[in-house]
């Protein structure tokens, strides 16, 4: 700040020419001529500046202690921070990581012979989109159920091979065998194409529609095989077997047929029969055997007991 006055010096000290400066504690004193200038800051102004520095340097010293906190307490490395250490092409987090809201991530994975487990507090969801940021694909999970959000579904083994696909149109099961447990069984709204259904081991196979019908068709042949036990077919009204183009053929040697109709009627000449007429005889075991034509229906107990 400068000053002016006008006075005489105060003594001869500094001096030169016409000019005389003097130190004291309200600044310097310049005198040139008949003015006198003070130079320099005295009074509140002085004061003022010494409080500001006192600030700055306040500031500073807690700026600098707070910054030294903070790299305590995170951990603040050359590597990293904390359990997190920045490396090439991402980062490793050792511990627990929490996320707060959004984690986006190209690739997760854990360290060899370590574990990841992933818990949510409510529910996890994962997605993915494509390059538009439309939602494509999607896994929500909560305490209640577990929804999957997909076009196709496709699970395979280790080796790369199909165990389960799904689409709308199809569902494509590629295990060698599939076992549905449970005491209602499966239940199938629409046709069913397989080439071979089989019960477990020690177990029956049972086909049933409750209240509709029960088709079972080929293009070829259906083979109806108990290889070691019985086939019984059950029905209220008419059991009835139709072959179109063909015949039907019992290859057995036993065939029991029980509940037969007695005819009353009677022959007066037997012999006059046509030859290609047989008699149908049945015994009380209900074994069927064929008699001539003008012979009698006659069989003795061990035939009629033979299995």
């Amino acid at each position: 700040m400068a000053g002016s006055g006008s006075g005489h010096g105060a003594g001869p000290r500094g001096q030169v020419g016409n000019t005389l400066g003097e130190r004291n504690a309200q600044g310097t004193t310049v005198q040139c001529g008949p003015h006198q200038y003070r130079l320099g800051l005295y009074g509140w102004r002085r004061r003022c500046l010494y409080a500001l520095v006192l600030l700055l340097l306040v500031m500073v010293i807690l700026n600098l202690a707070l910054t030294l906190f903070i790299l305590r307490v995170l951990d603040f490395t050359t590597e990293g921070m904390g359990g997190i250490q920045i490396v090439q092409g991402g980062m490793i987090a050792s511990g627990d990581v929490h996320v707060m809201d959004t984690l986006v991530a190209a690739r997760i994975f854990s360290r060899p012979h370590t574990p990841i487990r992933i818990v949510a507090g409510n529910n996890f969801s994962i997605s993915a989109t494509d390059a538009e940021g439309r939602l494509t694909n999607s896994i929500f999970m909560n305490s209640e159920a577990m929804e999957c959000t997909s076009d196709k579904l496709v699970i395979k083994d280790k080796k790369g091979r199909l165990l389960f696909s799904a689409t709308r149109d199809e569902v494509l099961v590629g295990a060698r065998q599939l076992t549905v447990k449970g005491e209602g069984g499966a239940l199938f709204t629409g046709s069913v194409q397989t080439s071979h259904v089989a019960a477990p081991v020690g177990q029956s196979l049972l086909l049933e529609s409750l209240t509709r019908s029960l088709e079972v068709t080929a293009p070829t042949a259906v083979h109806l095989e108990s290889r070691a036990g019985t086939i019984e077919a059950t029905c209220l009204h008419d059991f009835t077997l139709q072959s179109t183009g063909g015949s039907i053929n019992f290859e057995t040697p036993n065939i029991f047929i029980r509940g037969l109709r007695t005819s009353s009627e009677r022959v007066k000449n037997p012999k006059k029969a046509p030859p290609n007429v047989y008699q149908v005889c049945v015994c009380m075991s209900g074994k069927l055997f064929l008699a001539d034509p003008g012979g009698v229906c006659a069989a003795n107990q061990e035939f009629c007991n033979l299995p």
